[in-house]
Order: C-alpha cells, then sequence, then structure tokens
C-alpha cells in the first residue's frame, strides 16, 4: 500500500511517525492522521467533504494561518482519497 505524505482526509502534513492515525491492529496509517483516523475509524465519520473543508479552515486560522491562506489549503479537499 501507498504512504501518503498528507493526510487523505484533511490534507495535513504526515512528516513523523507520531502524526500518522492507527489501524484496527493499531498499527500506524499510511493514509490518515491521527486528528482525522484512530483504531481503524474515522473521528468525524458523521462529516461530509464541504464540512471537513470548514473544520480544517477553521483549525488553521486558529492556529494562526491567514484566512487566505486557510482557505487555499483546504480547496483541493475534495480530490482526497477519503473524499473521491
Amino acid at each position: 500500500m501507498k504512504r501518503y505524505k498528507k493526510c487523505q482526509s484533511c490534507a495535513m502534513p504526515l512528516k513523523k511517525m507520531e502524526d500518522r492515525g492507527t489501524e484496527k491492529d493499531l498499527d500506524k496509517s499510511l493514509m490518515y492522521c491521527k486528528h482525522c483516523f484512530q483504531e481503524g475509524e474515522f473521528i468525524q465519520k458523521e462529516f461530509s467533504v464541504d464540512e471537513m473543508k470548514i473544520f480544517v479552515k477553521d483549525k488553521c486560522i486558529e492556529m494562526g494561518l491567514p484566512k487566505f491562506l486557510a482557505g487555499m489549503f483546504v480547496k483541493n479537499l475534495h480530490k482526497l482519497e477519503r473524499w473521491k
């Protein structure tokens, strides 16, 4: 299976192993971050792609990213594997 460089749910960079979520067997996920995926399940399983865009944009702004950059960060979220 391919090891992704960014979460395929929220686009968070997956530079470190501790950034990755966990599969059911508690192995590190190759696709998803710890904020989206734990023990083989999505944390925000009821989210639509549009709800995820709002959630991620708000988190980026909360972390100090300017609004226009936060908007650009989530622009292509719908192209990630979870949302295809």
